[in-house]
Order: structure tokens, then C-alpha cells, then sequence
């Protein structure tokens, strides 16, 4: 990725991170595989943000930005013993936790996944299929690779892209 569009990029975050303190809605396009099998690269997410009443429950998918970086995990356990509420998030294909966030890092959650024309609820809850998908993700790279392959199939293109940083919005990014 060029320094143009790493600040473009960064630009777009900053942006979408504003709209979402403000009581509102962000949808941007996924690239990245850690959220496995749940959201796949090229999903269109739409994002909102939680009113000050409400709070993140566990199984959730959430946009958290932390040192300067934005990433969408899912909300693994929260830790109540102490004065502030810290949340420890994974991404689906992860084997490891992601350092811990404040709830004032968490900006919203994933309402809404579209996929090939179709959009569908995010569930917290997982069906057994969908436990057994992750922890094949989970553990074999060769598994990860062959559901993306599948989703390429499936959508008619490639999915693949350079790498980039861990939440991007493309620039189709859009308030709602």
C-alpha cells in the first residue's frame, strides 16, 4: 500500500471513528481473515454505535480502535473485578487474546454482514456448524485458505488483496 493511501486509509478511520461517538452508523468493506469464518474478506459490515446506556455483551463482534489501529474482534469475556470494566476480545481464526481494551476503545458493534447480495445478522451465538468452522480455522491455515477459496468460488472473484492493516475501510466507506 503507497503513503497516499495509508493516509487515505487512515483518514477514512478517523472519520467512521467520529461517526460512531456521535450515535451512528458506518458500513465499510472487510480484508482481513481473522474474524474467520464469521466475516469474510469483501463482506460489507455495517457497524453501530452503542448508546451510553448500553454495554457490549460477550459473543459479540466489536470495532475497537487501540494505539492507532481499528479492528473488528469478538467479545470473548469481560473482567469485572475491577473500577473500569476491561474486555478481552479474539478474532475467530485466533488462537491467542487480544490485549485487553477499555469500553472507551470500543466504538460499535457489527449489526449486519453482506455477503454476495445478501445481508444477514451477525449472531453472538454460534450453531455447532459454525463452532466446528472456527476451530478448523483456527488450527489449520490450509483450512482458512480453502474457505476463502470457496467464498472466491462463490462470489465469482478473488478475494485475496495485499496485506493490509488489521481493520481497513474501503473507500465506499458511507455514513447511514
Amino acid at each position: 500500500m503507497t503513503a497516499r493511501s495509508n493516509s487515505r486509509n487512515a483518514v477514512h478511520l478517523e472519520l467512521a471513528a467520529e461517526i460512531l461517538q456521535q450515535s451512528s452508523e458506518v458500513r465499510f468493506v472487510a480484508r482481513g481473515t481473522s474474524m474467520l469464518p464469521a466475516i469474510v474478506p469483501g463482506d460489507c459490515l455495517t457497524i453501530k454505535s452503542f448508546s451510553a446506556a448500553e454495554a457490549p455483551f460477550c459473543g459479540e463482534a466489536l470495532l475497537v480502535r487501540r494505539d492507532g489501529e481499528f479492528r473488528i474482534h469478538r467479545l470473548a469475556r469481560v473482567l469485572d473485578n475491577t473500577p473500569r470494566h476491561i474486555y478481552i476480545l479474539r478474532g475467530d481464526a485466533l488462537l491467542q487474546d487480544d490485549p485487553p481494551v477499555l469500553r472507551s476503545q470500543i466504538l460499535g458493534r457489527v449489526t449486519s454482514v453482506q455477503r454476495a447480495g445478501q445481508s444477514f445478522p451477525l449472531a453472538a451465538t454460534s450453531t455447532l456448524h459454525q463452532r466446528l468452522l472456527r476451530f478448523f480455522v483456527r488450527h489449520s491455515s490450509a483450512a482458512a485458505a480453502l474457505l476463502i477459496r470457496w467464498h472466491e468460488l462463490r462470489a465469482g472473484h478473488s478475494l485475496r488483496q495485499a496485506p493490509l492493516p488489521a481493520a481497513s475501510f474501503d473507500s465506499t466507506m458511507e455514513s447511514v
